[in-house]
């Protein structure tokens, strides 16, 4: 089996990377180790300015063209939920070869093809978990990519939070819920709307500047519970790096400030949750070790699997080691590369 990484290794054209940031530092790091050359960095319109990334200066798509012609190979750098970013990254690949190889956002582990025969036992026993033929397509398809590289494999798959909410889950009995990883309280709301009966949403966020606005959130809707706290196996306190996206996170250089961690059972005070989210930057199995007196009753849950290479299959076997009588559901959003992977559990 031939991954991207060893396809890019191999190959004598051009390499000419899209996009600059985390992303595209962690995949220079690869091609680093790999001996892999990138000939050029093209950054979308608005984002060319005099500036250079790993040494390199960034251009217009329009000069590399100029430049290589259509002799060339893009590697896609960056990623995006926004239709307009994902239509753009399909109409590149349409037109070139073009490949967006998966670098973890948690961890050091790639999902090559190494990685695949030392878990191959384990990736197809998780495959036997899963309750319908959507969540076997995208688990294929998010393997296949990953290994690939090809943008391809994540087309047809474009799930959102409405659907999982009227066709798997049934969020209009919901009193009390957890959201672990809440950021802003964006998904703290989401669910409010869907949830006609509920109380209160205990939520944590580990990130100063995104709990500021979690407490707008919950002056605003008056059912959001904010606590300043990380998610985890133990009462703890984590050394958390300053950084863009959506937050802090556990791993990579620069400023660092130290946050409390706590196992999120220790917030309920007495209180059974119906519904529980897990989206913690690759701390997920640390968070699902600090609720499991929560899931003893059986909530539905909704995990995100896609932070470290492994969370696809081993978080649906740990889940399924808790509780056995849990349905298990795999959806993707519609967002590229492969993030936006959601474990759905329920009972029901």
């Amino acid at each position: 089996m031939t991954d991207v990484w060893q396809y890019l290794r191999g190959i004598d054209r051009p390499i000419v990377m899209y996009g600059t940031g985390n992303g595209a530092d962690r995949i220079f790091s690869v091609f680093d180790r790999l001996g892999i050359t990138v000939s050029a960095i093209f950054a979308s319109d608005g984002f060319v300015r005099s500036r250079t990334f790993h040494g390199i200066p960034v251009v217009s798509y329009t000069d590399v063209l100029k430049k290589y012609g259509g002799d060339f190979i893009i590697v896609l750098a960056f990623g995006s939920d926004r239709q307009e970013v994902v239509e753009r990254f399909y109409q590149l690949d349409g037109r070139h070869e073009l490949y967006a190889p998966d670098v973890p956002v948690a961890g050091e582990e790639l999902f090559d093809a190494d990685f695949f025969e030392k878990n191959r036992e384990k990736i197809e026993a998780a495959r036997e978990l899963f309750s319908d033929s959507e969540s076997l397509a995208v688990y294929d398809d998010v393997i296949n990519y990953r290994l690939t590289g090809k943008i391809g494999y994540l087309k047809k798959h474009g799930t959102g939070t409405a659907e999982i909410m009227t066709d798997i889950l049934k969020p209009e009995g919901y009193r009390t819920a957890l959201d672990l990883g809440a950021y802003t309280g964006d998904t703290a709301r989401e669910l409010i709307a869907f949830a006609p009966s509920l109380e209160t949403v205990i939520a944590l966020e580990p990130d100063p500047r995104n709990f500021a606005k979690l407490a707008v959130s919950s002056e605003l809707t008056g059912k959001i519970e904010p606590h300043l706290a990380a998610a985890w196996s133990r009462r703890d306190v984590l050394t958390f790096t300053k950084g863009g996206g959506r937050g802090i996170h556990r791993t990579g250089g620069g400023k660092t400030v130290e946050i409390a961690a706590a196992p999120a059972d220790s917030f309920l005070c007495g209180r059974i949750p119906d519904y529980i989210k897990i989206d913690v930057e690759g701390a997920e199995n640390e968070a699902i070790d600090g609720c499991r007196g929560a899931m003893s009753h059986s909530p539905d849950l909704k995990i995100a699997v896609y932070h470290r290479s492994r969370d696809i299959f081993d978080i649906p076997m740990k889940i399924h080691g808790i509780n056995p009588d849990y349905r298990m559901f795999l959806r993707k959003a519609p967002s590229v590369p492969g993030w936006d992977v959601d474990l759905v559990c329920t009972v029901r």
